[in-house]
């Protein structure tokens, strides 16, 4: 018997900070993410074409969420988003054309990766990734 549950996947990552203002502002200017719901300690945005992919901010030491790991803030390391372009070379001239905070230039990798990076304001590395067939 597997003991693996199928699932859907992860479609929603949340992140607890005190720049939900910062937060909102790079991704909506970066990668075009809506606001799909906000209130003064909440934040969810929704990709511009896929709704369901969603990142959530939220601000740390709310009263109303009952478990202590959803209530202490990132500490700005050990973790990175995986955004994957069909055309990551346009992507690229695109972002730098804008005046992206890019902190490593488009890069070809030798296990065949074709990547360019950014920081968002909490510290969490954005690796933008051409997609593979």
């Amino acid at each position: 018997m597997n003991p693996m549950i199928k699932t859907a996947g992860i479609n929603q990552i949340g992140i607890i900070t005190e720049k939900l203002i910062e937060s909102k502002e790079f991704f909506q200017k970066w990668l075009g993410w809506r606001v799909k719901f906000e209130s003064e300690w909440f934040l969810l945005l929704s990709h511009p074409e896929k709704e369901d992919r969603e990142i959530a901010f939220m601000l740390p030491n709310q009263t109303v969420v009952r478990k202590s790991y959803f209530q202490k803030p990132y500490i700005g390391q050990g973790i990175w988003l995986i955004i994957e372009s069909e055309e990551i070379e346009t992507l690229y001239a695109q972002m730098v054309k804008a005046g992206a905070p890019i902190d490593l230039p488009i890069t070809k990798e030798e296990w065949g990766d074709l990547h360019f990076t950014m920081i968002d304001p909490n510290g969490i590395g954005l690796d933008f990734v051409q997609m593979r067939s």
